[in-house]
């Protein structure tokens, strides 16, 4: 026997895992990546999860990712291969489900192609803990040929102390489950924790333990973004929300902070980069900014006495410079200029303090 099928038959018992594979034969036919669901995101079997806080309209954006799975078309930018799609609504009454779905068909202009393909489950007041779930739902869509199952939200189906590593583990396992027996991507989405969220890394914004974060393929985590008055009274009527998409994946590149606005009951990306330059709220930029727009006049001397002389290389001072350093936009920094006429000279961008 050679070496390479004797390390396989030491495998081959009665333990009920896989065998192991050895690298020197298998790389000679390499087993077939799963296609990708959402582009640059997902693969098919794969598991997602979307976090956020309130208010953003986080089963609005599964609805919106169940459209387009089901009519393989584009969900905030991202193409999606088309497939079937089962959106477990645990949360929302049945009608209240369909008439969010119907919304959103007519707002995007969604053409019904494949209606056949998505297929909606309403469970509101029948939610049981995952592991008593799970066989029943694998028994319901085993010859059904989903591509995606949808659990929204998870909340209502969570086993154990959210907080224990441990608890969440065998609770994650669920998922893996229904991701094997089913072949379908599971998807689902949660909660941040309580708090500012701005100043915490992408994994650790979910509320509970981190394997929330740790376990799924995808982690798409949406955070609102703080909007100057200005902002808000000129864009989308003052009515929309701002918020970023920003990932941990573990299949592909992270994708680019994704800026997009929430306008019921729809999400739209912002393609004009109005949004490029908006801060977390609670990150350390997003606090700066709110405390700048309360300093007294004084204090705003202060600041830009102290970024005069920080920015002060011997060559002529840049306005930009400034605003970099003291992490205010351009325009603040040349308002707070314009307070000090006798301090300061402005021209064509340039910087000169008065002595």
């Amino acid at each position: 026997m050679r070496e390479n099928e004797a390390v396989r038959s030491s495998c081959a018992s009665e333990d009920g895992l896989p065998p192991f594979d050895v690298w020197k034969s298998v790389r000679k036919e390499l087993p077939e990546l799963a296609p990708e669901l959402i582009g640059g995101v997902l693969r098919q079997g794969h598991k997602m999860l979307i976090s956020g806080s309130s208010k953003a309209g986080k089963s609005f954006l599964l609805l919106e990712l169940c459209a387009a799975i089901s009519e393989g078309g584009e969900w905030l930018g991202f193409k999606c291969r088309q497939g079937r799609v089962l959106y477990i609504n645990f949360e929302m009454d049945r009608a209240s489900c369909l008439h969010r779905l119907d919304r959103i068909y007519d707002t995007l202009g969604i053409r019904e192609k494949h209606g056949d393909d998505l297929v909606v489950w309403t469970l509101r007041g029948r939610a049981e803990p995952l592991d008593r779930f799970v066989p029943k739902l694998i028994s319901r869509v085993r010859d059904m040929q989903f591509s995606a199952i949808v659990l929204d939200p998870i909340y209502k189906v969570i086993t154990g102390d959210e907080n224990s590593a441990t608890d969440m583990g065998a609770f994650c396992n669920q998922f893996d489950r229904i991701c094997d027996e089913t072949g379908c991507s599971v998807i689902c989405c949660h909660h941040h924790s309580k708090g500012a969220q701005g100043s915490k890394r992408v994994m650790d914004r979910a509320s509970g333990s981190g394997v929330f974060a740790r376990d799924p393929d995808a982690q798409l985590d949406i955070i609102q973004l703080q909007l100057t008055p200005e902002q808000k009274l000129k864009y989308r009527d003052g009515n929309a929300t701002a918020w970023r998409m920003e990932s941990s994946l573990r299949e592909f590149p992270n994708i680019r902070p994704l800026d997009f606005w929430f306008d019921y009951p729809v999400h739209r990306v912002d393609t004009a980069g109005v949004l490029a330059s908006a801060p977390a709220e609670g990150s350390a930029l997003a606090n700066l900014q709110k405390s700048s727009r309360r300093t007294s006049g004084l204090q705003r001397r202060e600041r830009l006495d102290t970024a005069y002389e920080a920015c002060n290389t011997g060559g002529p001072i840049r306005v930009n410079d400034m605003a970099d350093f003291l992490h205010l936009t351009r325009q603040t920094v040349k308002r707070y200029l314009d307070e000090y006429p006798g301090a300061y000279l402005v021209d064509n961008g340039f910087v000169w303090k008065v002595q």
